[in-house]
């Protein structure tokens, strides 16, 4: 096969042949979810694949310039979904869920943790091919609290979404963020961080967040403290 050659197989085969219709001489973009765009044009169809040319490649395009990651109390499967596929489109690079004091019973999650992980990457592959990501956001596994905090160091900004007195809106915050290239922003689950965990965030670096005077529900708030950071960069 020539380096300019792409033949899809399976699913997105069956996709783009049987859903979208698509024919010889028609064009595509296919991602690898690593940054790359390939512009492609049909060569031949049959009933297990597509064979392309690719016409031209990218990198990144449609991504943001800062990365972000969103570290989410666990909640439940349906309200998982939304967020990761809202999460995507607005340019999230990658989703951690967490167990905490008062998140959804750790229980009730663990016997599924594996699939329910490969369900949100498909949820996320298929929200980044909707909106024209390059990227496709990794979901990492279930991680408790600590571990989340331990994370911070690897971030050149870390900020929690917090009820307390010391809570800036994001644009304080942030600044001018010239030099802000990977964010981690944390979210409490369904009933909260206790203050005990809200206290403990702001010990290890992450800046209090405030979203105003009204209490959001954590699906809520999960969309919109990535869109915020982003349009406060001037990235959305």
């Amino acid at each position: 096969m020539r380096s300019d050659d792409l033949t899809l197989r399976g699913e997105e085969a069956k996709h783009l042949s049987h859903v979208l219709r698509a024919k010889v001489g028609d064009v595509f973009f296919a991602i690898d979810g690593t940054g790359r765009k390939y512009r492609s044009v049909i060569q031949a169809i049959d009933s297990k694949s597509i064979k392309a040319m690719i016409s031209s490649i990218t990198r990144l395009e449609n991504e943001p310039f800062a990365e972000i990651t969103l570290a989410q109390g666990i909640c439940r499967p349906n309200k998982m979904d939304d967020i990761v596929e809202r999460g995507t489109e607005i340019g999230v690079v990658s989703f951690c869920f967490y167990y905490s004091e008062k998140a959804y019973s750790q229980m009730v999650e663990e016997p599924g943790t594996t699939r329910k992980i490969i369900r949100l990457e498909r949820i996320a592959r298929a929200a980044a091919k909707q909106c024209k990501r390059s990227l496709i956001p990794s979901v990492e596994p279930l991680m408790p609290f600590a571990e989340v905090l331990r994370l911070r160091n690897q971030y050149d900004m870390a900020m929690v979404a917090a009820i307390d007195p010391k809570a800036r809106p994001i644009a304080d915050q942030i600044g001018s963020g010239a030099n802000v290239k990977k964010i981690l922003l944390l979210v409490g689950p369904e009933s909260g961080l206790t203050d005990e965990e809200t206290m403990a965030a702001i010990n290890a670096g992450f800046l209090p967040i405030s979203f105003g005077p009204r209490r959001l529900r954590t699906e809520t708030a999960g969309v919109i403290f990535p869109a915020l950071v982003l349009s406060t960069l001037g990235d959305l």
